[in-house]
């Protein structure tokens, strides 16, 4: 156990996911109340090419129709109330809002657009407190590419299933390490003492998802991950306190 390491960050799931509407300025908001080190969120694409920050490809899980965001304008993504008056943000406001305040996680969802979000981090200055995540190295590679100063996290396996097998689990870390990111997102299902020891021994950082209970919290921070995304940025703050 890795007990005498320094407590994991603390990532807010597309905001403060329990306590307020998920990837919105109000959750974006309640996250840095709450103390969070860094809020995730996702970028897309509207149809008349603005960035908008919203997880799903479509609008289904969240208005009970099958739109998708790319087939949607910036005006007609703006006119659904996500809860509490909420609407979908443009990727620019969740920047200045966050600048000075709270680091950032995002995950480019759709292709062919890192170079706009990265002007956007440029823009806003906020290329040193943001780490690039995706599910698709070629995403990463591009993003490399384009700004070599920001971090790159790898989301692996990309199916998020749960692999019990060490040979497997290696396999997924030594192809991280072989491309050079600096920081392996996995569900925390797939953590375990051997994963972080050789994680950490080849200099990779890790990242337990989603994480919903204390239990599984206080799992994690005694195997000592780096970081760890969460529903509860609250119930994230109580266990690293009661660690103390």
């Amino acid at each position: 156990m890795n007990e005498n390491k320094s407590q994991p960050l603390i990532i807010g799931h597309r905001g403060a996911f329990d306590e307020a509407p998920e990837n919105t300025l109000k959750g974006f908001k309640k996250a840095i109340e709450l103390g969070a080190d860094y809020i995730e969120f996702d970028v897309h694409q509207s149809q008349d090419g603005a960035l908008v920050v919203i997880h799903d490809n479509d609008i289904l899980r969240r208005m009970g129709y099958n739109n998708s965001i790319n087939q949607m304008t910036l005006k007609e993504l703006q006119k659904l109330d996500l809860g509490e008056g909420e609407r979908i943000p443009e990727l620019w406001e969740v920047l200045k809002l966050a600048k000075g305040n709270i680091n950032l996680v995002c995950e480019i969802k759709a292709k062919g657009i890192s170079d706009k979000v990265i002007t956007l981090l440029r823009e806003e200055e906020v290329i040193d407190s943001t780490i690039i995540q995706s599910f698709y190295v070629n995403i990463l590679l591009e993003v490399r590419k384009l700004e070599p100063k920001l971090e790159l996290a790898a989301i692996v396996p990309i199916t998020e299933e749960y692999i019990p097998e060490w040979h497997k689990k290696k396999n997924l870390i030594e192809n991280v390490i072989d491309l050079d990111f600096p920081i392996l997102e996995t569900r925390h299902k797939n953590v375990d003492e051997e994963f972080l020891r050789y994680s950490h021994k080849h200099n990779l950082k890790v990242f337990a998802y989603t994480i919903n209970t204390k239990k599984t919290m206080k799992r994690m921070v005694k195997m000592g991950v780096d970081g760890i995304i969460v529903n509860s940025i609250s119930k994230a703050k109580r266990v690293l306190e009661q660690k103390n």
